[in-house]
């Protein structure tokens, strides 16, 4: 029996691994991922995005792969049917705890920056938009950001300003923190043992010291084995592709997985494979190798 054969579903990341970053705002795939993506659906294999994104930022992604429903987002904090247009699970943070944690955090660095995502909108404090999308008007409408997505001021104001009308996709499904006095990787483990008790810390944003953190126990594995086992799908049956460290756990758990070549370290060192770089199609290669009855281990790679 070949991988494909015994494939059932594909979980893919997007940026950095189907998407590179310099087309990270357009959302444009190349044609030959989207070719490779549709074949794969075709000859029955389910295709699920997980992705660190928020599900306002998948719909010219998913609409170019064909066929998306569900998507596992935020970093496994949100499951949403994009089809259906409908919130399957969201796992937030507890407010208390963000407001705890956003104290460790500035324990580690007082000027550290802010920001919280929402099903509704982003709640940021202005330092954390230097240098980011949101700080520019039009590359704030270019990634279809509105007005009404974008809270600004210290969030223990916005954040308790919507309490009243807290409902479903109130929450804050992750909690952004951004730094100039250390890189990722650092940053990373020195907030892990600080907070690391409370949330899920990690990272996947290239050139920035930015942290994603999540309610305790959250990050795609989780949600992805979730989302396999209501599908009645064993993980022998699950491929995956990853490029960072918000990868990890997705990569060691599947039966299979890949990493691009253009990965961060940690995700290269979880994956199985390697394949070629998220700009020269690496996830591409595999799955036209594996339709053609290969194993897709030698894709891309010397």
């Amino acid at each position: 029996m070949t991988t494909l054969e015994r494939t059932r579903l594909i979980a893919s990341d997007i940026d950095g691994t189907i998407l590179s970053y310099a087309s990270a705002q357009t959302g444009v795939v190349t044609e030959r991922t989207v070719a490779a993506f549709r074949a794969a659906r075709a000859a029955g294999v389910r295709v699920v995005l997980v992705t660190g994104r928020p599900v306002r930022w998948l719909k010219p992604v998913a609409d170019a792969l064909g066929g998306i429903g569900p998507v596992i987002c935020s970093n496994g904090a949100v499951v949403y049917d994009l089809a259906e247009d409908r919130l399957l699970r969201q796992d937030p943070i507890d407010q208390d705890i963000v407001f705890t944690v956003q104290e460790q955090v500035r324990q580690i660095d007082p000027e550290a920056s802010f920001a919280a995502e929402t099903l509704q909108k982003v709640h940021a404090e202005p330092p954390f938009l230097v240098d980011s999308l949101f700080f520019e008007e039009d590359r704030r409408r270019a990634a279809g950001v509105t007005d009404d997505m974008l809270s600004l001021g210290p969030l223990e104001e916005t954040l308790s300003a919507d309490r009243p009308e807290a409902g479903e996709g109130s929450g804050v499904v992750k909690l952004l923190a951004k730094t100039t006095v250390m890189d990722a990787d650092a940053f990373l483990e020195a907030v892990r043992a600080k907070a690391g008790a409370l949330v899920t810390v990690t990272h996947s944003a290239p050139g920035v010291s930015l942290l994603e953190l999540s309610a305790k126990g959250v990050d795609k594995a989780a949600a992805l084995r979730r989302f396999a086992a209501a599908e009645g799908i064993t993980r022998d049956q699950v491929i995956a592709f990853g490029d960072m460290p918000n990868d990890i756990e997705m990569l060691q758990w599947a039966g299979t997985s890949w990493a691009v070549g253009s990965a961060h370290p940690m995700a290269r060192s979880a994956a199985q494979h390697l394949t070629a770089d998220c700009d020269e199609d690496g996830v591409a290669q595999v799955l036209e190798d594996l339709l053609d009855g290969g194993d897709g281990v030698l894709c891309g790679t010397s």
